[in-house]
């Protein structure tokens, strides 16, 4: 729709200056086009004649409008979009569902359509309609997904934002500049409030002469989304759980063990025990590991090895660790041959099998029989110079 009165130009000439697009059409969600996808968005469908007047008309691009209508209580009621196609039946409008939700209408209702020109937006503060939202492991990467399909944004409208085969929503509390604006190919900061029927978890202190084993509120990520900086405070607050520890992880009832002596560490290299500055510190080996598997200490200049010592400094007897050690060994050699002597079983035909033999114990040493026939030079087979003996060795 567009004309307009006389305009008088600074040479004296005249024309039809332009005027904004303004229509009333009756209004369908996208279902009724079979495209259910535009859910995801809040691009509409124009008839064919709504893009010839505006193609006369000089509009701002990318094509903004706002839907407005007098409700039954007399009270406007208003949305922005982008539009997407005009292929729509002459007459209808198709919008998505979620838009005609915030409009308190119904199919086939009667709504006015107006071209308009919006500016940049550059802060919006959202709020989800419900603590589902905090499930999301990256919320903020899922939202700034999901505006990309969103060309503008209104104050007060509830927005449907589907993720992993479910609906979010967020009520829009703040737009800045102006209660409407584009976000298309904008730099916007992005805040949330805290989700509907979301409750801050209260911190009780644990008694001091018996220490509940009860985990106390962990912040959740609600509380880090709406405020960052509280993270880095209730990082020491955490209650014990699932951890990982110098690279290893600890659950709740080895929490007792998990830290490392610090006996064992070495202070810098080149002490016993591995360095307290290490990436994963493990605990050392203790003496008695070294006094079986290091062998006697041999040194390379040939001075006789130190005796070794524990953490206390007292000499260890080493012959007597080993024999402790061989003693072990040889307990389980024979536990361990008991349990093969107690196999039993039988044949297919349900006779006894006969009992199993070590077949390294019960083969004999073979002896080789082979001799060489080569004479080496301290061999006894050379008596004399020739190399080889025979007829040929003699001249005649």
């Amino acid at each position: 729709m567009w004309g307009g009165g006389f305009m008088m130009g600074a040479n004296g000439g005249g024309g039809y200056g332009p005027r904004k697009f303004e229509e009333q059409y009756h209004c369908y969600s996208v279902a009724y086009a079979d495209k259910a996808h535009l859910e995801k968005g809040d691009k509409i469908l124009l008839p064919p004649s709504a893009f010839d007047t505006l193609a006369r008309l000089q509009v701002d691009y990318p094509m903004l409008f706002k839907l407005n209508l007098i409700g039954a209580d007399g009270e406007e009621r208003r949305t922005h979009c982008g539009v997407l196609e005009f292929t729509a039946e002459e007459g209808c409008v198709y919008i998505p569902f979620w838009m005609m939700q915030n409009l308190l209408i119904e199919e086939g209702s009667l709504i006015t359509v107006t071209n308009v020109s919006l500016p940049k937006a550059t802060f919006v503060k959202l709020q989800p309609q419900s603590v589902d939202f905090l499930e999301i492991s990256n919320p903020r990467a899922v939202l700034e997904h999901a505006l990309r399909n969103f060309s503008c944004v209104t104050v007060n409208d509830v927005i449907q934002i589907p993720y992993n085969n479910k609906n979010y929503h967020f009520a829009l509390k703040e737009v800045k500049p102006n209660p409407a604006a584009c976000i298309i190919e904008t730099d916007c900061n992005v805040d949330f409030d805290a989700p509907v029927g979301y409750e801050e978890p209260t911190r009780s202190a644990p008694s001091s002469n018996h220490p509940s084993n009860s985990p106390s509120p962990v912040p959740t990520q609600a509380s880090n989304l709406l405020n960052p900086g509280a993270a880095e405070e209730e990082e020491d607050s955490k209650p014990p759980g699932i951890t990982i520890v110098d690279g290893k992880i600890i659950r709740p009832d080895e929490a007792a063990f998990a830290s490392t002596n610090s006996e064992m560490l070495a202070e810098r290299t080149g002490q016993t025990g591995v360095q307290r500055n290490a990436a994963v510190p493990e605990e050392a080996p203790t003496v008695g590991y070294w006094a079986v598997n290091a062998g006697d200490g041999a040194r390379l200049d040939g001075k006789a090895a130190a005796d070794l010592k524990d953490t206390k400094g007292n000499v260890v007897d080493v012959r007597a660790l080993r024999a402790e050690a061989a003693a072990r060994r040889a307990e389980q050699l024979e536990k361990s041959a008991a349990n093969l002597r107690k196999m039993e079983g039988k044949t297919v035909a349900g006779e006894a099998a006969a009992p199993m033999v070590d077949a390294q114990a019960a083969a004999p040493a073979v002896v080789s029989k082979r001799k060489t026939r080569v004479g080496g030079k301290y061999s006894r087979l050379k008596q004399s110079g020739m190399a080889f003996q025979g007829s040929a060795n003699s001249f005649k």
